[in-house]
């Protein structure tokens, strides 16, 4: 297995993960995450700011010049929300990404 440094813009979360099954998009997939586990997500964001960032590298698979995520969509998902907070799916939750960098 090779690693190799990407670009956060680059990282797609898995519309069709197992854990929820096919969704319409990457959206519909956080927006799963956050109506599902909150709690769990914010606090693995909480952590990864204490942390400064991720130790355990998700698994990715190529396609067309993105690479989808099969292992690490809530690691991949908090980043890609403490980077854009306007992502999350509330206000509320907006406010939180914002908060916690």
């Amino acid at each position: 297995m090779s690693f190799r440094s990407l670009s956060l813009s680059t990282l797609v979360v898995n519309s069709a993960n197992d854990r929820h099954g096919e969704l319409e998009n990457e959206t519909a997939a956080i927006g799963w995450l956050f109506n599902n586990r909150e709690n769990h997500m914010r606090n693995l964001a909480k952590d990864i700011v204490a942390q400064g960032g991720v130790y355990d590298p998700p698994l990715v698979s190529s396609e067309g010049g993105k690479f989808i995520v099969f292992d690490g969509n809530r690691r991949v998902t908090c980043l890609k929300l403490l980077a854009s907070p306007k992502r999350a799916p509330t206000v509320e939750l907006q406010r939180f990404f914002c908060r916690v960098t």
